[in-house]
């Protein structure tokens, strides 16, 4: 009787340290993702915390301005060659886009406002 006892001991046992095991394979991985999630959640918060200081920045008008183009200098300059009233400083914008449709026309060209092969060819430019 005692060996039956402690055969169902024994038994009993084993089923036990069965169940801890696998118990254990299926907690620990969850609880290192959980760890490696935790590790995370600061280098997230540092983040967070720059993205305010440049919405300040860009607030007080800390942006860059685009440079300008070397192609709408020589263009602009070339109008203003021929007679165009506007500055030569390498933007585009509504008066550049004036003084060219103005030039096509009083050379009878196809009055786009855009630096087409035939105008490039009248300004001079190659």
């Amino acid at each position: 009787m005692k060996n039956a006892k402690l055969g169902l001991l024994s038994t009993i046992g084993a089923v036990m340290s069965g169940i801890v095991l696998s118990a254990s394979m299926i907690i620990l991985p969850v609880q290192g993702a959980m760890a490696a999630d935790a590790a995370k959640a600061p280098a997230k918060k540092a983040a967070a915390k720059k993205a305010p200081a440049k919405k300040a920045a860009m607030k007080k008008g800390a942006m860059k301005k685009a440079a300008p183009s070397a192609f709408w200098k020589k263009v602009q300059t070339a109008l203003i060659a021929k007679g165009a009233k506007i500055k030569a400083d390498g933007f585009s914008g509504p008066a550049t886009r004036k003084a060219i449709m103005a030039f096509q026309k009083a050379n009878k060209l196809k009055a786009n406002g855009k630096i087409d092969a035939a105008t490039k060819k009248a300004l001079g430019l190659k």
